[in-house]
Parts: C-alpha cells; sequence; structure tokens
C-alpha cells in the first residue's frame, strides 16, 4: 500500500501531491475543463479525431461528439470564439449538471490513475454564507469516485489544508486561512491546529473573468486566459487588465467585509488569541502582483475582530491545498 496522497478539486485546476522516492511532495496539475465538439457529418468526424490526435490533445469520444478536456478545452474553446464548461460551478458538483460527473471523473482518473487502497485527501469547500450549495452531495459523490477508483478518501476543508501547509512550522497551525480561488474565496479560523470557524463565499476569480467579459463584451475564456498570463493590480497595462484590477478589488472588499461580519456574527466561537496571528492568502487570484497589499489595503478600512501580525502569501498558492491534503494523509 502507497503512502497517502492530497488532491485538490478546484473549481479550475485539480492538482494532486505525493511524496515522491526523494521524500519530497510532488505535484501535477490538470486544468479542470472540457469543451464538446458536435461533428456535421461522418467525414467530418474523422477529420476532427485526425485534427485532435495530431494536435496531441485529451480528448474522448462520446457517441457521435468529440470531448475534449484540460487545457486544450480552453484553448480550443477561445481560438473558436467560444467557452469551455467546467465540471465544477462554484467548487462544487451539481446535480443538475448530468455531463459534469463524468467529466471530471475523466479529469481526475487521467491526473492521478487507479489507487491501491491507500489514503487519498481531498479537498471540498465550506458551507457558503452567501447562498446556498448542496456541499453534502459533492463531498458524497467525491468520496464515492475516489473509494472506486481504490483509495481510501477523506475530506478536509480547503481553507484548513492551506493552515497545514502553511502554518505547522513558526505558528503552531494557528491563524486565518483565506483561498481565493476561482468559484469560490474560503476561510478558516484555526487555534492550535483546531479550525473552528470555517465558511466560504461564492465569489472568486469567474465573477472577474464574467465582470470584465459582461463590461468589455469578450468572452470570459480570453479574460481568464488573459489573467493568467500575470495581473500586476498596481500597474495595469492595457483596457482589460484596468478591468481585471477593478474588479480584482471589488472580490477583495466584498469577502473582507463579509469575513468581518461573519467573525462578528460567531464571536462566542472565535478564539481569544494571546498574539497577534497571521493571515495567509492562497489561490490564483492571490498570485497578482500587488494582491497582498490591496488585502492590506482593504483591511486597514474595517474594523478585523482579531488582532493580525501580518498578511502573508502562501509559499505556492497553486500547489498550498494540495500540500496540506497530503500532510493531512500522512498525518
Amino acid at each position: 500500500m502507497s503512502n497517502g496522497k492530497g488532491l485538490d478539486i478546484g473549481t479550475n485546476m485539480i492538482v494532486a501531491a505525493e511524496i515522491g522516492s526523494d521524500g519530497n511532495a510532488h505535484f501535477k496539475m490538470q486544468r479542470d475543463a472540457f469543451y464538446k465538439i458536435v461533428p456535421k457529418s461522418e467525414v467530418n468526424k474523422n477529420s476532427i479525431r485526425t485534427a485532435l490526435e495530431r494536435r496531441g490533445a485529451n480528448f474522448i469520444v462520446d457517441g457521435v461528439n468529440f470531448i475534449v478536456v484540460g487545457e486544450d478545452a480552453l484553448t480550443i474553446a477561445i481560438e473558436r470564439n467560444d467557452i469551455a464548461k467546467r465540471p465544477l460551478r462554484k467548487g462544487i458538483l451539481s446535480p443538475k449538471e448530468k455531463e459534469s460527473l463524468p467529466m471530471l471523473k475523466l479529469i481526475i482518473k487521467n491526473l492521478i490513475g487507479e489507487g491501491d487502497g491507500g489514503v487519498m485527501v481531498f479537498s471540498v469547500p465550506a458551507k457558503p454564507i452567501d447562498t446556498y450549495f448542496d456541499i453534502v452531495y459533492h463531498t458524497e459523490m467525491m468520496k464515492g469516485y475516489l473509494k472506486e477508483m481504490g483509495y481510501n478518501a477523506m475530506p478536509i476543508n480547503e481553507s484548513f489544508a492551506i493552515g497545514l501547509s502553511e502554518l505547522l512550522d513558526k505558528e503552531h497551525l494557528t491563524g486565518v486561512c483565506l483561498s481565493y480561488g476561482a468559484g469560490m474565496t474560503n476561510a478558516s479560523v484555526l487555534h492550535e491546529g483546531d479550525p473552528l470557524i470555517e465558511f466560504s463565499m461564492a465569489r472568486g476569480g469567474d465573477f472577474i473573468d464574467q465582470s470584465v467579459g459582461n463590461a468589455l463584451d469578450e468572452s470570459p475564456s480570453l479574460i481568464q486566459l488573459e489573467k493568467e498570463s500575470g495581473v500586476d493590480l498596481t500597474n495595469p497595462s492595457n483596457k482589460i487588465m484596468e478591468a481585471v484590477s477593478v474588479y480584482y478589488s471589488s472580490v477583495i472588499n466584498y469577502t473582507l467585509e463579509n469575513i468581518v461580519y461573519e467573525l462578528n456574527r460567531k464571536k462566542s466561537d472565535l478564539p481569544k488569541f494571546s498574539v497577534p496571528v497571521p493571515i495567509i492568502v492562497s489561490g490564483g487570484l492571490s498570485l497578482a502582483k500587488g494582491f497582498v497589499s490591496k488585502v492590506e489595503e482593504s483591511l486597514s478600512r474595517l474594523e478585523f475582530p482579531v488582532k493580525i501580525s501580518e498578511v502573508r502569501r502562501a509559499k505556492n498558492p497553486m500547489t498550498a491545498v494540495a500540500n496540506g491534503a497530503l500532510l493531512a494523509a500522512q498525518l
């Protein structure tokens, strides 16, 4: 039986983590996206298959249709002035999206392969405070699928996983962790390794892509790729980046205001920290240059109910959740 593994099941990216033969954590990543191509004829079907195979695209044939998954799904969608779909919406599987689970299964299987009974700790979002999602359905479906693949699957809250990854050495697993992902923003307050408060908000990178796309009449998929090529919030380089910067500030302000409100509402559950604690920011959005400064600026206008020592970005925001899940699998 192998050592435990970690899996970050994100709206935009799925990241797997395992301990390599060198004793270090190793990560693999796949974009969580799919795009359907419908042939117009039998000849067209053969030509599409040939083109996809020569491109080296990852695809499956569903009846007469081709479904491209992963990075190629986003690229081909943009080339066709269209939008790639995602198996996850706002961080979870929806019972209404019947084609989502098979797509997510395919992407995960391509990434991690079959298991041999070892522990697989996988990330799940917390219950949102600003909308309603069926977190239970998502968690149980993922647990069941990973079990089918041969893993002993156990869920972990996304932002708690960040705490395990980033707060273990100096802070003894004590602090505030914020995961700014594509579909949601997750928050946890940890005290000595115990996540006393956990919740999420239904606003993240997709909100920025949709908002900028609507404002500039561009495809959200194009905005996403532009954003992922590098964002400088302090010095936007063009019209798209100016709009991206505006909506980054909107997401940061919205989430921090809601976090202050929720922590005040749950004051009886909030630990009395003996010293100021750090806020750890992670997730794809936190990669933007100037992100930490924007968070600090927004916090300066708020009465945060916990004394903060610093705002710190995770060492690697794209792998922090998977790394935390991996650490949990080793405990």
